[in-house]
């Protein structure tokens, strides 16, 4: 399973002025080192573009053209009066030194992108639905952009002729001529072949990430780290491209498809060893990783078939234009403008995925919440028994038995502790949306106990009749 990290955007935060009153020694405003101007989001789904900036912990900040010309007017060196002349010049209209003092210390300073000390010691992040939790490096940054030049070739178009060409030929030969009854017969008898499958799926996922960090260099951008998280309740890879908001709608999109391309040529290789080993397990793994291609299609989750469509749309963030979108159908007050802000063709294509996504995470959740008990119930009962399996292995001396079923205790553990964390971070969402919603306003807070209350003995009340708490 990969997710493609990094693909997170926030709008500019409220303009709240910060304490002491602001830009305080900064006369002349510097950016906070680390800071890195972007540019403007190419190919968009917006009537107005915005602009794109990454600060140092890796958050995206999308900005109004404006506040994006002062931040590149920006050098330590310019005082307001010099900043308001250029960006004056370089939009057409008229601004003042006054003017730059407001949104320098409004606007630009509680994103954390200006340095001063009234600056936030943590500045905004974003908190994405369903993202990649529990990070961590496999590939530093330098290694990932070594790795990313050595196979640009790759990406060279007759090469890329020849690849797809080559595997839809192996495809024929393997589910039209000679089948997979080898493999599965091999993978059934003896562990140890399990093992093998099971080592080159990780590797093949492995390499679908390098195929992202090649695909963002040859499009001249940088790839970041390549690491592994928790995603959902699985363990993921994930590659950090967030420096492919600068290309154009192309090369995003050949960096989206860049893993799926490298899964291509991975099972090239294994045609290749087989063709030397005859070894049937190998076409077995080319079966899995179709499979696997195919899940990282699907557009409702942050797999690569999100991106892509993210990148078609022209929108980096399809989850945040969820609950705008709500409101512009339910609501009468003024429309949101992610939504307003959005050209024809992407609001058409986002709100299709809207509309589909929803009924899907709503029965998914709704189904989880209402048998949770009964689910973590059934995976504590497998857990037990997949352990004492790996048990009796040991002392039977089957290590290769042993290490597939300690696999399938992980698995069953991350799948329990998946469900609680999914479950908890569920509740804290609609509570804090609950509290902010309410606040100020002591009517709605109690109609929000009220229901909380009453939805917690409701589901206490479906779990007892259903059984759920028996046989634990």
């Amino acid at each position: 399973m990969t997710v493609a990290a990094g693909h997170m955007t926030t709008e500019p935060a409220p303009s709240t002025p910060p304490p002491d009153g602001g830009l305080g020694t900064a006369e002349a405003p510097r950016l906070a080192e680390g800071v890195e101007l972007l540019g403007e989001y190419k190919n968009s789904g917006y009537s107005q573009p915005p602009s794109l900036v990454r600060r140092p912990d890796g958050q995206i900040i999308q900005m109004s053209p404006l506040l994006y010309r002062v931040m590149c007017r920006i050098d330590g060196s310019r005082h307001p009066v010099t900043i308001a002349k250029l960006v004056s010049e370089d939009l057409g209209r008229t601004l003042n030194a006054e003017q730059v003092r407001h949104l320098v210390t409004a606007k630009l300073l509680p994103l954390g992108v200006v340095a001063d000390e009234a600056a936030p010691r943590t500045p905004p992040t974003a908190n994405p639905l369903l993202a990649l939790r529990a990070r961590g490096t496999l590939l530093p940054e330098r290694a990932a952009n070594a790795a990313g030049t050595l196979l640009r070739p790759l990406f060279h178009g007759p090469v890329v002729v020849a690849v797809v060409g080559c595997v839809l030929a192996v495809d024929y030969w393997l589910f039209a001529v000679h089948g997979l009854g080898g493999g599965i017969q091999q993978a059934l008898r003896d562990p140890v072949v399990l093992l093998i499958v099971l080592g080159l799926t990780v590797v093949s996922a492995a390499f679908h990430e390098c195929g992202h960090a090649t695909g963002c260099r040859y499009g001249g951008a940088r790839p970041g780290v390549v690491g592994v998280g928790i995603y959902l309740i699985w363990p993921s890879f994930f590659t950090n491209v967030t420096d492919s908001y600068r290309l154009s709608r192309a090369g995003r999109l050949r960096t989206d498809l860049g893993g799926l391309y490298f899964n291509l040529i991975f099972m090239l290789a294994l045609a290749g060893l087989y063709a030397a080993t005859s070894a049937e397990v190998l076409l077995l793994v080319i079966a899995i990783t179709h499979l696997e291609m195919l899940e990282q299609l699907l557009p409702f989750v942050r797999f690569d078939g999100y991106f892509i469509l993210s990148d078609l749309a022209g929108v980096p963030d399809l989850f945040a234009r969820i609950v705008p979108l709500l409101r512009s159908v339910v609501s009468r007050g003024p429309r949101d403008p992610r939504v307003t802000g959005l050209r024809r063709h992407a609001r058409i294509l986002v709100t299709g995925w809207v509309l589909c996504v929803l009924p899907l995470l709503s029965v998914g959740l709704g189904y989880l919440l209402l048998h949770l008990p009964g689910i973590n119930r059934t995976l504590w009962r497998a857990g037990s028994w997949q352990a004492h399996l790996m048990s009796a292995a040991v002392i039977a001396h089957s290590y290769a038995m042993a290490v597939i079923d300690a696999v399938g205790f992980a698995l069953l553990a991350l799948s329990f502790a998946g469900s609680v964390y999914i479950t908890i971070g569920l509740a804290r969402r609609l509570t804090a949306a609950g509290l902010r919603w309410s606040a100020g306003h002591r009517g709605r807070r109690l109609l929000l106990a009220v229901a909380g209350l009453a939805c917690l003995i409701g589901l206490a009340s479906f779990w007892t009749v259903q059984g759920q708490f028996r046989g634990w």
